[in-house]
């Protein structure tokens, strides 16, 4: 599963590398250049927008999605899993700036919080320990509910790679990847875990007007915590893997 979510990743960056790379003229062209001209080079990952002129019942004033510059967007997340989707509960936010030398590329920070049944991020340890109070001695149950705090710092692409065998005009795709610093607070022996993990997201988004999306992606995060010693506790003795994917319904704007 792993393997398939790093390919669904990079393969649309790989194949669309030589595309990144934009002049100043590439970056605001006109829109006799983009819908008359060359067509095939402006919207194959981009597209004409136009709002809706509610007076004259019209679609007018075209925006060319290459020069949106700023992403601000909320998510809701629920657990991947369709039979217990409430095993993850969450929220985010983030905000995208776009890059002005690798023209499809973004970059930006995120801030997420989710409550999370422990059987849905990890699991018990099972290591040998001499320690009295590793994890290997603590048996959690598994419907132990913690919180997981998290912000980061990455970067993400913007495409039209699978969608364009749908011919959408409206319809984009994008990745990102983020590295994150983590808090775990796990409520059964009531202590903290702090480390460093990775979210990685794929969605679909639907371009509403000029400024406005909507959409749905998974997110998949990985992570590594530790919590504070006690007495003279070796590291992997008290620590966790973390692991989770969960699904969410994006909203958000340019500007």
């Amino acid at each position: 599963m792993k393997t398939i979510w790093l390919l669904l990743i990079l393969f649309p960056l790989v194949s669309k590398a030589d595309n990144l790379d934009m002049t100043e003229e590439e970056l605001n062209p006109d829109g006799q250049e983009v819908l008359i001209k060359k067509p095939e080079k402006y919207l194959r990952d981009e597209s004409m927008i136009y709002n809706l002129n509610t007076d004259l019942g019209i679609r007018d004033q075209r925006h060319y999605t290459g020069s949106d510059l700023n992403r601000l967007a909320v998510a809701g997340h629920v657990n991947s899993g369709y039979e217990h989707p409430n095993y993850i509960l969450g929220g985010e936010a983030s905000y995208m700036r776009r890059s002005t030398r690798y023209h499809q590329a973004w970059f930006g920070a995120q801030v997420f919080s989710h409550s999370a049944q422990f059987k849905a991020i990890t699991r018990n340890s099972r290591a040998e320990s001499t320690s009295k109070n590793s994890e290997a001695q603590t048996n959690r149950p598994g419907d132990t509910k913690n919180t997981i705090l998290a912000g980061g710092l990455g970067a993400g692409y913007r495409f039209k790679f699978f969608l364009d065998f749908l011919r959408t005009e409206d319809w984009f795709e994008t990745v990102d990847v983020f590295v994150n610093y983590i808090r775990l607070d796990e409520s059964f022996i009531n202590k903290q875990y702090t480390g460093y993990g990775l979210t990685t997201n794929y969605g679909i988004h639907k371009r509403t007007s000029a400024s406005y999306f909507y959409g749905f992606k998974l997110s998949y995060n990985v992570a590594s915590v530790t919590r504070p010693a006690i007495d003279a506790e070796k590291k992997t003795d008290r620590s966790l893997s973390l692991g989770w994917m969960t699904a969410a319904f994006e909203l958000g704007f340019f500007f």
